[in-house]
């Protein structure tokens, strides 16, 4: 572009500024000539227009008139605040009103929170603030002439702004990166009559110095402000209506709204301001105490100092000086300030300046062994004395005689500590740390050792472990040495009745700890007792008798489940091997036969050596005709048997279609959806829908679509009326033959008498994740049932989480599990009464990737067990003891395990 705005001179005096030049100002005071004109005045070199005044609004990072959203978390560096609306406004931020009742804290906010309905000064600082912001947004919007008007028509992505005013009378979008290219003292006003879009990742750059602080936004659209997704923004926000920043968007700068301010995960890191607040300290002079406030800014303030016995005194604090209030006595002092835009680091001080004592304290005897213990204390504060002798006295508890230890003389606070000894077993006594300092003597609080007799060990038996072949290994755990310095631990045992220990090899400890020891020679079907023996001096301690069997040994267990695949004349047999039980390898195999026959056709063989799945395929089935099957393992001669299983090879099948709800009933429209279940004996079928208002006698019919395999199938129908009622069914034709699903119905409810919204998942691991959502509207219905659907981004089945009905709009969540890792998924919010069925947008997330063994024999348990609950869900329905919304969720979970199933498998294959 070819603007490049002419170079400006513009005038400060003393007084706020932005804080893009507050820097400037100083640095011109300090190196000013006394010669000056005005020794408030000073000249700086800056390109674009003058400064935009936040005044006190500048003290926000974020401000807004009603309301602060935070989606969690998000990270705001400064204070935010809200008014004239009060605290209630401000949503997601988990805060904590302070005891004074002046404001509150977030983990997500650096700052502080303030509200219009906490405790003064904060409302009235928040109402000038707001005020401030209002008179910035003027002042911003207002100036003329711009330098620049309707760049790019309103869409500047790529473009690189040199210093000056911009003036837009449309939208702007931001579709692509843009820089600021200019130095630390220029600055740019943005005037923007329509809404102000950021696109996601996009990132505001700044070249030469330029800085957040002297970039203003001024946006007077009706929407507001919306900074994308992982967007990176710059620059100071003046917006008539709202600003949203979605999730991961950054904002170097502040936010001021009109209207609210809302944040998905987002990070806003505030900008400087110019005011400071004053800097508090206290000293003590001859005995009397003395506060010095130092004010750091360009503006003066009064300061009011309240103390104990009704001492008030106010003081001015001058620009860039300071006040002193001397001669205080002891007590605690409130500071307090005129000023709505400066605080004071301190507000709050305690002096003292009598003489102090030495403080000294008792801490616990430590090392109490045999005839010795350690007395330790603790010199905490010298007083007003250079050098403080500290000891101990103890004796025998109601002996009248102290023992006094040797002193110790200390320089500093710190810890001391002192040996006695001659102490007696069984005997208790009473100690306590002495402080003495130029004849002033303090005592720590007197304590108590108890010298115990000397202790015995202690050891447990645990459980015996490894229980295998003639072998098991004895466990244990010695407690404690009591009084000694090792001790030898082994272990006793025997057969259930027999007179004789067996001792093991004694193990010698110097600490507790865990023991175990290996025993042989055990017979199967006999029962064993043990105990954990410790011996110190001939001092013996035992542990608990536990017992344990050696077991028979075990027999393989193999598990006969569904046939799969029982298409044309062939069927695929499947069962697991559970365990080899005592055996390293077993052979499995199937038998098989029609049900009635006599002989059973057996599989080959497949030999095993750990539990696993196994199947064989079988053929020359006919139509109609049932089977049943078994499996079978064998081990070094033994037979072991599964359950029989049977199934019945069909007979051929006509098209079968079944009718689901609509979906999308918004405006005028509705999407009708059906599924074709199967095709029968036929290469293709067409399928479509019949439609009509509840009461009338003509169908009304969809464009036909032609499938070749089953699936699901919709359509889009349109002139639909508020409050009506409409019913459709799903239809199937083949070779001039048809068949009609069931009849479904539903009601086209008024815009606003039903909407929910779709919000951003959250705790997404490897394979869990929580989704969220929203009822905004419930309309006349006292009950509104809520769910998501979700699935694998690019699929086309959808699975659904429970519902939850709710009573009055609201947030809801479910919670999901069973996600592969490293996988993207979409889901949406599902609101319903009735038939009437509402839906939120489509948002995505991706689990965490993690790349596990075993994963597609994992995906081949998954989809078979899917399929068996579907097909006893099936006979359930039959049987009337379930209903059709049960069995649907259980066919859309099993065919999304099949499909996960397959595509992994070819996957692998491809891989390999």
């Amino acid at each position: 572009m070819d603007y490049n705005p002419s170079r400006r001179t513009v005038i400060t005096s003393s007084g706020l500024l932005t804080a893009g030049l507050a820097g400037c100002l100083g640095a011109a005071q300090e190196d000013s000539d006394p010669g000056d004109t005005s020794a408030n005045q000073i000249q700086i070199q800056q390109d674009g227009p003058a400064p935009v005044d936040l005044g006190t609004a500048c003290n926000f990072s974020i401000l807004a008139k009603s309301g602060i959203s935070s989606v969690p978390n998000s990270d705001v560096a400064g204070d935010i605040g809200v008014s004239p609306i009060a605290s209630t406004a401000i949503t997601g931020f988990g805060l904590t009103l302070d005891a004074s009742g002046v404001y509150a804290t977030s983990t997500q906010v650096g700052g502080r929170v303030y509200a219009a309905d906490y405790a003064e000064p904060t409302p009235s600082r928040l109402s000038t603030a707001v005020s401030d912001m209002e008179t910035a947004f003027t002042d911003a919007y207002g100036r003329v002439p711009p330098d620049e008007t309707e760049l790019g028509g309103g869409n500047i992505g790529d473009e690189t702004l040199t210093p000056g005013v911009y003036n837009w009378s449309t939208d702007v979008l931001i579709d692509d990166d843009i820089t600021l290219d200019g130095g630390p003292d220029d600055t740019w006003i943005f005037q923007i009559a329509g809404d102000l879009t950021v696109a996601s990742g996009v990132t505001v750059n700044l070249e030469g110095g330029a800085q957040v602080e002297n970039i203003v936004w001024v946006v007077a659209g009706g929407a507001g402000v919306e900074i994308g997704t992982n967007a990176t923004f710059a620059g100071i926000v003046l917006a008539q209506t709202g600003i949203n920043v979605l999730t991961n968007a950054t904002v170097d700068g502040c936010l001021y709204a009109q209207t609210d301010v809302n944040l998905q995960m987002a990070t806003v890191t505030g900008c400087d301001c110019d005011l400071v607040d004053l800097q508090v300290e206290s000293t003590c002079e001859d005995d009397e105490g003395t506060i010095t406030v130092t004010n750091p800014n360009d503006v003066s303030v009064m300061v009011t100092v309240t103390g104990p016995d009704g001492y008030e005194e106010t003081m001015e604090v001058p620009a860039g000086g300071s006040a002193t209030w001397g001669n205080l006595a002891d007590g605690t002092y409130s500071l307090e300030t005129d000023s709505t835009a400066i605080g004071l680091d301190i507000t709050t001080l305690d002096i003292s300046c009598d003489p102090a004592v030495p403080d000294v304290v008792t801490t616990p005897a430590t090392d109490v062994n045999e005839s010795t213990a350690t007395l330790t204390g603790e010199l905490l504060d010298l007083g007003d004395f250079a050098t403080v002798d500290v000891f101990f006295e103890w004796r025998e508890l109601g002996a009248d005689e102290w023992i006094a230890t040797a002193p110790q003389t200390l320089e500093e606070p710190g810890d001391v500590s002192a040996e006695i000894d001659g102490l007696e077993p069984g005997t208790t006594y009473e100690f306590r740390a002495v402080g003495l300092a130029n004849g002033e003597r303090v005592e720590g609080a007197t304590l108590r050792i108890v010298k115990l007799v000397p202790g015995v060990p202690e050891v447990i038996t645990s459980p015996a472990t490894d229980v295998n072949g003639s072998t098991a290994t004895l466990t244990g755990e010695l407690l404690d040495l009591g009084d000694f310095a090792t001790v030898d631990v082994f272990f006793e045992w025997r057969e259930l009745g027999a007179d004789e220990w067996t001792a093991t090899a004694p193990q010698t400890l110097e600490e507790p700890g865990d023991v175990s020891a290996e025993i042989d020679g055990l017979e199967p079907g006999t029962t064993y007792e043990f105990r954990a023996v410790a011996v110190a001096n001939d001092t013996r301690a035992e542990g608990a008798i536990l017992s344990f069997t050696k077991a028979e040994p075990g027999a393989p267990m193999v598990e006969t489940q569904m046939a799969t695949d029982v298409n044309g004349s062939t069927a695929t047999l499947t069962g697991e091997l559970l365990d080899l039980g005592d055996f390293a390898t077993v052979d499995v195999f199937f038998e098989w036969r029609e049900l009635g026959a006599d002989e059973w056709t057996t599989t080959a063989p497949q030999t095993l050596e750990e539990p696993g799945d196994v199947s064989a395929e079988i053929d020359g089935l006919e139509s109609g005709s049932t089977y049943e099957f078994r499996a079978v393992a064998v081990a070094n001669g033994e037979r072991y048997d599964g359950t029989i299983v049977s199934f019945t090879k069909a007979e051929p099948g006509v098209p079968s279609v079944e009718t689901q709800p609509a979906t999308d009933v918004n405006g005028s429209t509705a999407t009708l959806n059906g599924e074709l279940i199967d095709l029968g004996d036929f290469d293709a079928a067409d399928v479509f829908f019949e439609w009509r208002e509840l009461g009338t006698d003509e169908w009304t019919t969809t464009a036909p679509q032609t499938l070749e395999e089953p699936g699901d199938f919709s359509a889009e129908i349109a002139g639909l009326e508020s409050g009506s009622t409409y019913e459709f069914r799903a239809v199937v034709v083949a070779n001039d033959e048809q068949f009609l699903g069931s009849t479904r119905s539903f009601t086209k409810l008024a815009p606003d008498e039903l909407d929910v919204e779709t919000l951003p998942a959250t705790d997404v691991t490897g394979s869990t994740a929580t989704l969220n959502g929203e009822l905004l509207e419930a309309g006349d219905a006292e009950e509104v049932s809520v769910y998501f659907l979700y699935r694998v981004t690019g699929t086309s089945v959808w699975l659904f989480t429970d519902e939850a009905v709710l009573t009055e709009p609201g947030p809801f969540s479910a919670e999901i599990d069973g996600l592969e890792p490293g996988t993207t998924y979409e889901f949406r919010a599902v609101a319903q009464v009735g038939s009437a069925v509402v839906f939120g947008d489509i948002l995505e997330f991706t689990t965490v990737r993690d790349d596990k063994k075993g994963k597609k024999r994992k995906k081949k348990r998954e989809y078979e067990r899917a399929k068996r609950e579907y097909e006893k869900y099936t006979k359930k329905y039959e049987k009337g003891n379930t209903d059709e919304k049960q069995l649907k969720k259980k066919r859309h979970a099993y065919e999304y395990a099949k499909r996960e199933y397959e595509t992994y498998k070819r996957t692998c294959e491809n891989a390999s």
